[in-house]
Parts: C-alpha cells; structure tokens; sequence
C-alpha cells in the first residue's frame, strides 16, 4: 500500500489508514492527542498495578493473581506497539530494521491484544470455577494450570495471525507508510477472510464467555449469601465451612481473604464491562464497513481510527477502574503510595544530612 503525497496516514492494528489533509486534518491532531492522552495514563496505570500485584503477597500466591499481573504486562506491550504505530503518523519510524517495523510490530500488537483478552476470559472462569466447584477449584485453579493455558493461548494466536511472517517484496517505509507488494491470495485473505474470524475469536467468543461466566457467578455468589447465617460460616476464598465458633485470628484470616475476593471480583467486573463498551463497537465496524453503501473511504478511515483508540482504552485504564471499582485494591494503592513518599522523605532527609557533616 503506497501514500499519495496529499494525504497523511494514520495507522491502525492492521493496516495504514489513508486520511485526505485538507477535509480531516482536525480530526486528526484531536484523535492523536486523545491517543497520546489515554496512552500516557495508560502506560502510568499499567506500571501501578503491576507494581501493586507483584509485592502483595495475596495476589502472587493465587491464580487469579497470576493472571491479572499477565494482563497487566501484555496490555503495557499493546500499548507500547500502538505507541509506536501512531508514531508514523508524523513519519516517524521507531524501528530502523522495516520487518519490524512493518510486520513484526504488527505481529506482536495482535497477539498482545489477543493474550490480555482471552487472560481475562480466563479470570472470568477462574473465579466462576470457584464458586461452582469450591472444593475441586484448589486443583484447577492452580498457577501451573494458568501457566500451561497461557502457552496454548500463545501457540494458537501466534498461528493465527503468521500471515505476518509471510514474506513480501519491496518492504519499505515511506512517507510515514508501509509499502510492499503481495500476492493478491494474501490480500483477498487479510481483508475478506480474516477480518471477520478475528472479529468471532478476539470479540465474540469473549464476549459471550464473559457475560456468562458472570451472569452465573452474580447467581451462585447470591446464592451463597442466602445460605449463610452469621455466627455459622466462614467467609472464605474458597468454600465457607460451617463452625461451632472461631477465634480472633481466625475472624480477621476470613474478613481479609473474604475482602480479596470481593476485590477479584469487582476488578474482573469492571474489567469486563470495559471490554464488551471498547471492543465491540471497532470490530463491529471492521466487519461492516465495506457493506455500507455510499460510505466514503475518508469518512470510514477517520471513523476507524476513533474506534482504534476508543478501543485502545481496555489497555490503559484498567488501572483507573480497579481504583474505583475495589476499595482494597484503593487501600492498597494509597499505603504504596504512602510508603515511597516515606521513603523518598527519608532519602532525601538522609542525604541533605550528609551535606551538612
């Protein structure tokens, strides 16, 4: 695909998208400063909650844990890829090497998306596992389980999108595009094929599984509610065991792994919600755009690219929503924060006494 010398390009997760200057250069800057704007949060957002989930022990020691920190590290490299595409559009390349910069990066961009969809799919399951199955949930909810599922995860969408790896000819970066010639098998299949089975695996198919899995955790966790009486269960992650009575300690082990579970689930809920309002609308477009009539190519490239980065959004301000959504997960955060304020006074303190002596 080659650039005219009138137009600007503005990429998207596939393909280059061709805009005319003159009719929307303002949508133009005013979506790439809505990029550059989620994308900044996005990426401060992502170094937060990894930071929160790797020095909590409770989420370390869990598979829901495990799986949110995952979540967390493919949603940084998303973004980090989307960075960089919508850096082309001012004609700046940030690889020098055009393989990645034209295939390789676009490689990496939809396994990422693809990876921290479906690691929330899973969280989804992981959580409804327990509470259908509570006691047979310790042997499949494991870190070992998460670990094996990731790699059959990886293999099936490396598979998925290898067109990438194709080779094509006259590979090169020009005028803020990537141009190459290909075999019109390989376009015909990208465009017409592709698309709309990208849309049913990385869309549909989480969709349905999430809204599902949900629905049917919201029932068994009220369920749960009404069979508890106070004073004869134990709230717990796991199962709750009725009890002739229970110590102090024991009260405060229930309350706090009761509180994260309550925590998991308002983030997978909100995590949820995020994806089906951002992702479905762009792939819903993707699909149909070349069935509307009448439809200009300037019109549908410039409704895309605000898609694009309404869709985007899922990757960067998950962090923001856990913040709202979880009130321990806001506890945990403000005590990181209160604790590098500590340490950074005490530093400081400690070196200006130095100076002094």
């Amino acid at each position: 695909m080659t650039s005219d010398p009138i137009t600007s390009n503005f990429t998207t997760d596939d393909t280059p998208v061709v805009v005319t200057t003159s009719s929307l250069q303002l949508g133009i800057w005013i979506t790439t400063g809505c990029a550059c704007f989620a994308y900044g949060l996005g990426f401060v957002g992502n170094v937060l909650s990894l930071i929160i989930f790797c020095t909590q022990d409770e989420f370390r020691k869990i598979s829901t844990g495990l799986l949110f920190i995952l979540i967390t590290i493919s949603n940084f490299i998303h973004l980090w890829t989307l960075a960089s595409d919508y850096l082309t559009l001012y004609n700046i390349a940030m690889y020098s090497n055009m393989l990645m910069q034209c295939r390789y990066s676009y490689y990496i961009q939809n396994i990422s998306r693809a990876m921290s969809t479906y690691w929330m799919v899973t969280v989804a399951l992981d959580r409804l596992v327990r509470t259908e199955y509570p006691m047979r949930s310790k042997k499949i909810c494991t870190k070992q389980n998460v670990i094996i599922i990731s790699i059959i995860y990886f293999i099936i969408f490396a598979a998925f999108w290898s067109f990438y790896l194709v080779p094509v000819s006259n590979l090169s970066f020009i005028a803020g595009t990537c141009a190459s010639i290909q075999s019109p098998a390989l376009t015909y299949f990208s465009n017409n094929i592709h698309l709309p089975l990208r849309a049913v695996l990385v869309c549909l198919i989480p969709v349905i599984l999430m809204v599902l899995a949900n629905a049917r955790m919201i029932m068994n966790v009220r369920q749960s509610r009404r069979r508890v009486t106070d004073g004869t269960t134990i709230p717990s992650s796991d199962i709750n065991i009725p009890v002739a009575s229970i110590s102090n300690s024991s009260r405060k082990q229930s309350y706090r792994m009761s509180a994260l579970d309550r925590m998991l689930f308002y983030m997978m809920l909100a995590n949820a919600i995020t994806f089906i309002t951002t992702q479905v609308p762009y792939h819903l477009f993707i699909c149909v755009r070349n069935n509307v009539p009448g439809l200009p190519s300037n019109t549908s490239s410039f409704i895309r690219a605000v898609l694009l980065i309404w869709s985007s959004l899922y990757f960067g301000i998950a962090f923001y929503f856990y913040c709202l959504a979880s009130p321990l997960f806001r506890q945990k955060f403000i005590k990181m924060l209160k604790k590098a304020i500590c340490l950074h006074g005490i530093t400081h303190s400690t070196a200006h006494r130095s100076r002094i002596h």
